[in-house]
């Protein structure tokens, strides 16, 4: 998830949101100045509508912002890196690194957050009834706080359906995990129960907007999205497991040929291209030092008048953009860095810090379809 504005950090951790959480935060603010506060207090000015209502949005994605940051905290005190924390057009998502070792720590982790939903709906409701005892009415101030009570204990109850990739999916996994000892069948279980899930938000929202309101499309929307994560999980689930007992060493390309990063686009694409068969362009200095990475994708961006005057290195990816891996390392550690990757290749470099190989997702892509054909009976499904 693309972190288009930048909010800043929580427990060291970037903290973003992406262009899609404009959108809500516009309707949020609609929704609240037009239609929920002028209900309870229909004389008011409607400059101060919007302005309670864009304070009630801001406090809104401040509760998301907790809640994903009560994943996070609990994430690091377990032992795992988080990438970073996104809000986005369907709430918040916490970009985890690794994953639980235990069925405990995946239940600590996942719980936490409807946790602190819940708690803040306690706090929003006392907040509110602390307003109604002292002024003897609840006012516009007091009906924004409630309103805000009201959308956290959604927020917490909602996530705890016991649907993937829901917090309540995450609860479940670690509990068929706990009682089976097997995480692979306890993820698959919670995806399709997210599935399900799916589905009947879809058919909810579809009756929604052809007997009610308009707003069924957003529980069909809500539910297509569901579905998609679910089947995606269920596909991570037999990549991870497929993968589970795999090297970097026994997927890469070993041995791969390098090129002078000095080397004109011209002269690749003209003298030495038909030699190869691969689209992964590793490149050195002149002391053999490896120096950045190119691809064939890159390369086509060039415009054939510049070829001559481009060089190799002028179109590559930074060598710190590019994830290295050691031979004897899991691919399943390796795939979270690899999906980051600009070019999604990783540099296997040896004992001797000297290039022995490349893997890409096409090796990875590979294995994975050998495997499922000799064994049917793991196909993942299509998202």
């Amino acid at each position: 998830m693309n972190q288009n504005i930048r909010l800043g950090r929580v427990a060291g951790v970037p903290v973003g949101a992406n262009w899609s959480v404009l959108a809500i935060f516009v309707l949020i603010v609609w929704e609240l100045a037009d239609l929920v506060l002028p209900g309870y207090h229909p004389h008011d000015a409607r400059a101060v509508y919007w302005a309670a209502a864009t304070v009630g949005a801001l406090l809104f994605f401040a509760s998301l912002l907790a809640h994903e940051a009560s994943h996070t905290m609990v994430a690091v005190h377990n032992g795992i890196r988080v990438r970073g924390i996104t809000l986005w057009l369907f709430g918040g998502v916490s970009e985890l690194e690794g994953e639980a070792l235990t069925p405990a720590a995946d239940f600590r982790i996942a719980v936490v957050g409807p946790l602190t939903s819940l708690a803040l709906a306690v706090v929003f409701g006392a907040v509110g009834i602390l307003l109604h005892s002292t002024t003897g009415t609840v006012g516009l101030v007091g009906s924004a706080v409630g309103w805000l009570a009201w959308v956290n204990l959604l927020l917490g109850v909602f996530n705890l359906m016991p649907a993937a990739p829901l917090d309540g999916g995450r609860i479940l996994r670690a509990v068929l995990w706990h009682r089976s000892g097997d995480r692979v069948r306890a993820a698959t279980s919670a995806a399709r129960a997210g599935e399900v899930f799916g589905y009947i938000l879809v058919g909810l929202g579809a009756l929604e907007f052809f007997t009610v309101s308009l707003f069924g499309l957003w529980l069909v929307f809500l539910g297509l999205f569901l579905l998609s994560a679910a089947r995606a999980e269920q596909n991570d689930v037999v990549l991870r497991s497929t993968l589970a007992t795999v090297h970097v060493r026994d997927l890469m390309t070993p041995d791969p040929v390098v090129f002078p990063s000095s080397m004109s686009v011209a002269e690749l694409v003209d003298q030495r291209l038909h030699e190869f068969h691969f689209g992964t362009f590793p490149l050195v200095r002149p002391d053999g030092q490896l120096e950045g990475l190119t691809t064939l994708t890159r390369i086509r961006r060039v415009p054939p008048d510049r070829r001559p005057t481009t060089r190799l290195i002028d179109t590559a990816c930074p060598l710190a953009d590019v994830p290295a891996a050691a031979p004897d390392e899991p691919v399943p550690d390796l795939l979270q860095r690899l999906q980051r990757a600009p070019d999604g290749r990783a540099l296997v470099i040896g004992p001797d810090l000297r290039l022995v190989g490349i893997l890409s997702p096409s090796d990875i892509a590979r294995f994975v379809q050998v495997s499922v054909l000799r064994s049917p009976g793991r196909t993942p499904q299509a998202s």
